[in-house]
């Protein structure tokens, strides 16, 4: 407990002085999450309006501000460690005359349970930075109501391979100093790594923003990344009745996720595709009698993401799901 109780002051104090996404109490198009959520919603055809949703790590508030302001039958409660970056999420709140969301200062792994019942739980670029990931998600869990669904969005290990080798050069050269986030900064421009991934792809308008960018994404104070087997053994954990992966990222874009080696089903946006891949009939319908986990593991290796976006199910919410897609892509936590 100790340890964590380091770890999680850590991180607070890093957010403190350099909050994420953006110090900045600008409205921004930081629409990922909101995009992410309308292509649910035509997906599933599931109207995500008057549900209450917890979004658990709001940081800045630059993104679920983006969701509340246009989900305006809905109710929003954004939860963060850092104080500092509460107070710019509330005065984007103020600066858009939001009536549907509040937020509050709350650890995730200290009795989130007490901030009631959920349809919606988000935690999106969160859970890996927790002191047990796994932890925080059963946490997350008794949120839930019965008919609920968490979406998760974690680093990935494959995609992230080159950064991590970044932060490691980085964390080498500042020898004792680990913490001077400063001098960190300076490093990573004198090395000129301050070029960004997806998450991190943001606009932004001054050094005081970018500098944030650069925190975040190669001197974090803790951070766990996952593949497609520790996704499932995330999962086994956390007292859901099982997920499915909604999308991944692979360098500075995002594809939906289909296992599928054919399907009808064409949406507007990129998809992985396994058949441009593996062309011939042997290889094909080697993959096609796979099982489903052996599937996700060989779009692993071929897209090597650098992040999921992830959808963990109740038992009575997955007996409602309408999404073709989804169900095909299901894992049943056994």
């Amino acid at each position: 407990m100790i340890n964590d109780d380091i770890i999680t002051q850590k991180v607070e104090n890093m957010y403190k002085k350099y909050p994420y996404p953006s110090p900045s109490t600008d409205a921004s198009q930081t629409n990922e999450l909101l995009n992410l959520l309308r292509i649910f919603e035509i997906e599933s055809k599931i109207k995500l309006e008057e549900k209450s949703f917890l979004d658990a790590g709001s940081g800045s508030g630059h993104r679920i501000t983006n969701v509340a302001e246009f989900f305006k039958k809905c109710n929003f409660l954004g939860i963060d460690i850092s104080e500092q970056s509460l107070k710019i999420a509330n005065t984007l709140k103020n600066n858009k005359n939001l009536q549907n969301i509040q937020f509050q200062k709350h650890n995730i792994m200290m009795g989130v349970e007490t901030l009631g019942k959920f349809e919606i739980v988000l935690c999106m670029g969160v859970l890996h930075h927790l002191s047990n990931p796994n932890q925080g998600l059963q946490m997350l869990t008794k949120t839930l109501k019965d008919d609920g669904i968490i979406f998760l969005y974690l680093y990935g290990k494959l995609g992230g391979h080159k950064r991590m080798l970044n932060k490691e050069m980085i964390s080498i050269l500042l020898d004792k100093e680990k913490l001077n986030y400063d001098l960190g900064i300076e490093l990573v421009r004198d090395l000129d790594l301050n070029k960004f991934d997806y998450g991190w792809n943001l606009n932004f308008k001054n050094k005081k923003e970018e500098d944030a960018l650069i925190v975040d994404s190669l001197l974090h104070a803790n951070e766990f990344l996952y593949d497609c087997k520790d996704i499932d053994n995330l999962f086994k954990e956390s007292n859901l009745y099982g997920y499915s992966i909604f999308g991944i990222t692979e360098g500075t874009h995002g594809l939906i996720f289909d296992s599928s080696v054919k399907t009808n089903e064409k949406l507007s946006i990129p998809q992985t595709n396994i058949s441009e891949i593996l062309k011939s009939d042997l290889s094909l319908s080697r993959y096609d009698s796979l099982p489903l986990k052996e599937k996700f593991r060989i779009i692993d290796l071929i897209y090597e993401p650098n992040g999921y976006t992830i959808i963990g199910f109740t038992k009575s919410a997955y007996e409602k799901l309408t999404n073709e897609r989804l169900k095909r892509n299901f894992i049943k936590i056994t």
